[in-house]
């Protein structure tokens, strides 16, 4: 009895000690977080928030937005990696900045794969104020969908357009690109514009209950891997703005789709599908000095908005309207934090108004052109 008790416990341990043996090193070879260190530097930035970055798993390029004119030939970074993996430049060594960045390489436990990372620290983007829809591309890595952006008065391209276009790739990765929510049409009112339709998700969006994509486009950024994990929080609205908005105005057309349906599925008889467009200026920061990003489920009542403007009662036309609209301020806008890109501005295009919660017509679409937010 001993003897085949001693034999099933050497086995025992001959197989967990197996298990131990066969354990793979990590093959993830991430930059998770990057934060300035020293610090002195701190100087640089409006706010000590943008001094640490979080990175997307899908990100290679890191940007930290500076002051004009600052000094960032000697940043020390704090690189927080995939577990096992090894950063060059180390972590926290001290770098020049000055020379479009400093390239980061990690590599993976196993020394199987590596990623190249450029970390660059470059003046505060001014977002602009007029938008014409000129400026599109496919998107670079999956050539499925299309992405927009601006070019400032030095003709430099300034990314701050978004869309869930990525997000409607992980349900119809078979569409081709015009057959995507948010594409680009040649007949607007002045040059290009910008269709907003909502689509199928087809048997994919189904079975995790998001039947509809609704066209869309908006300041800010898109979380793709967030999309179908929390797709309120998918959304992040809004990018710093250091001018005070009086008016939104621009163009626009509407068709509605045929049938309303709720987020089962389910056709609401008589229920006509809405766009839904609107500016929100907001407070970035809290109180106790935390950021403040708006989601899909706080863009239109966050306490941090300061001011909102938001067509009421779009209508339904082939024909081009334009629409000017007065922001109405629910609170006073101080001038330092302005000063400070102490506030966000986001502007938000849809062709579904409940399209967040996965509700609206099929076929509904929205076209817009020639926007302007016109400033104090």
């Amino acid at each position: 009895m001993r003897k085949q008790t001693f034999f099933l416990l050497s086995l025992g341990f001959l197989s967990f000690t197996s298990c131990i043996q066969e354990e793979a090193p990590n093959a993830e070879c991430d930059i998770v977080t990057c934060r300035v260190i020293n610090l002195e530097n701190y100087s640089i930035f409006y706010s000590r928030h943008d001094a640490v970055k979080e990175v997307a798993s899908t990100d290679s390029v890191v940007t930290f937005p500076v002051r004009n004119g600052a000094d960032v030939s000697a940043i020390a970074l704090e690189l927080d990696i995939t577990p096992g993996a090894t950063v060059t430049p180390a972590s926290g060594s001290v770098q020049d900045f000055s020379q479009d960045g400093v390239l980061y390489k990690v590599v993976s436990e196993d020394r199987h794969w590596s990623r190249t990372y450029r970390v660059r620290f470059v003046p505060m983007m001014v977002l602009p104020t007029e938008y014409k829809f000129e400026y599109y591309e496919l998107d670079p890595n999956s050539q499925k969908y299309y992405n927009w952006y601006g070019m400032n008065e030095e003709e430099t391209r300034i990314d701050f357009w978004a869309t869930g276009n990525s997000g409607f790739r992980l349900s119809r990765s078979s569409a081709l690109p015009d057959e995507y929510p948010t594409v680009p049409v040649e007949d607007g009112v002045s040059g290009s514009a910008v269709k907003l339709e909502t689509r199928s998700t087809g048997a994919f969006g189904n079975m995790v209950n998001m039947r509809i994509a609704a066209g869309n486009l908006f300041i800010g950024t898109f979380d793709t891997q967030n999309a179908l994990k929390d797709a309120m929080k998918a959304t992040c609205f809004g990018l710093p703005f250091s001018q005070k908005p009086l008016r939104f105005s621009g163009d626009y057309k509407f068709v509605p789709g045929k049938d309303f349906q709720d987020r089962s599925g389910t056709v609401i008889s008589g229920r006509v599908d809405q766009p839904d467009l609107y500016a929100v200026f907001y407070r970035n920061t809290d109180d106790e000095g935390n950021d403040v990003m708006l989601h899909g489920d706080d863009v239109l009542t966050n306490p941090n908005i300061v001011a909102l403007a938001r067509l009421e009662s779009p209508l339904t036309t082939t024909e081009w309207q334009h629409f000017d609209i007065e922001f109405d301020y629910r609170g006073t806008v101080d001038a330092g934090r302005l000063r400070n890109f102490g506030y966000n501005l986001a502007v938000v295009f849809t062709s579904s108004i409940e399209g967040a919660s996965f509700c609206g017509a099929v076929g509904s679409t929205l076209w817009v052109d020639e926007v302007k937010v016109t400033c104090e």
